[in-house]
């Protein structure tokens, strides 16, 4: 919504006129025919017809005003100086021809250049930069330092990008490149560190029970498809609203137990066990924490199918 132009000044003719009357007593008391036929009075209606229109043309923008306003607001110096076509006389062109420019003017202004806030940035890298396209996520982590030993302390003035690539094979020049282009945008203090995330390799133990006559090759491919899609970093179908495994969630016992109990064919699921690389299978772990910079990578699938003996499953 645009602001409405101040009036300037909002007097009319009459209140001109009566202005001037009123001081006649007071600058000139032998002044006493104040009859419109009188020559004073014929010069003060004159006048206050003049002053009228000189502000009426105060409480006006003129064209050139707007000329020098717009070239002001463009974003380099080195462009040309707008200026009204020559060829447009009729004040109803020129004026459409100015509101034509302050539109695209007004449009260009409001397209993200800077980069100061997180989704500054997140545009920027996703839109707006010439080889987004190689780009499929990216994680803005303000006042941190993910280039250094100690990833979790406060770094004032350090911002780090992690990146998702959509080509892991291209990224590693790209962001060199990525980094050199975001630098040209962001304030002048900020240290941008443009880093890949970090990967918690998760590996999943579980007894399926399925149900009578169930497929269990098929029951063991669609467990695989689902568990990949629902960690997957960028293409996760159903879950997550297709967007990925979100940066930094714990990965939980129950959230793959529900996984896995949806799967066609499967009746029930027991003893489930989950565990990162590295980590003990042994150990009863009911969530996998993950900091804010980590995604999850799918390890070893171990499904285990327990046949039904009579009303029992062995």
């Amino acid at each position: 919504m645009s602001i409405p132009l101040p009036n300037l000044d909002d007097r009319t003719y009459a209140d001109l006129v009566e202005e001037a009357r009123s001081l006649i007593p007071i600058e000139y008391p032998e002044w006493t025919d104040h009859n419109p036929s009188d020559t004073g009075i014929i010069l003060i209606e004159l006048l206050a017809w003049l002053t009228e229109m000189t502000l009426y043309r105060v409480n006006l923008v003129g064209d050139r005003n707007y000329e020098t306003f717009l070239n002001l607001l463009k974003k380099s110096v080195d462009e040309t100086p707008w200026k009204l076509p020559s060829d447009l006389i009729e004040s109803e062109a020129r004026s459409a021809a100015i509101q034509e420019k302050v539109r695209q003017t007004i449009l260009e202004l409001r397209q993200r250049y800077r980069a100061v806030t997180v989704e500054d940035f997140e545009q920027l890298i996703l839109k707006d930069w010439q080889q987004a396209s190689s780009i499929a996520r990216v994680k803005v982590l303000p006042q941190r330092n993910l280039e250094s030993s100690t990833k979790e302390a406060d770094a004032p003035g350090h911002i780090s990008l992690v990146i998702v690539p959509a080509n892991q094979e291209v990224i590693s020049k790209q962001m060199g490149e990525l980094k050199t282009w975001l630098t040209d945008r962001s304030l002048l203090t900020t240290r941008l560190h443009i880093v890949l995330p970090n990967y918690v390799k998760v590996n999943i133990n579980a007894d399926l029970y399925p149900e009578d006559g169930a497929n269990i090759e098929k029951i063991k491919q669609d467990a695989q498809i689902q568990i990949k899609s629902f960690f997957n970093p960028l293409q996760s179908g159903t879950y997550w609203d297709g967007k990925g495994w979100p940066f930094g969630r714990n990965v939980r016992v129950s959230e793959v137990y529900a996984v896995l109990d949806r799967v066609s064919g499967v009746d029930y699921v027991k003893k489930l066990q989950i565990s990162a690389t590295g980590q003990s299978e042994d150990q009863n772990t009911s969530e996998i924490t993950l900091k804010d910079y980590e995604l999850v990578e799918i390890g070893e699938l171990n499904f285990k199918f327990k046949e039904r003996s009579g009303d029992e499953y062995r």
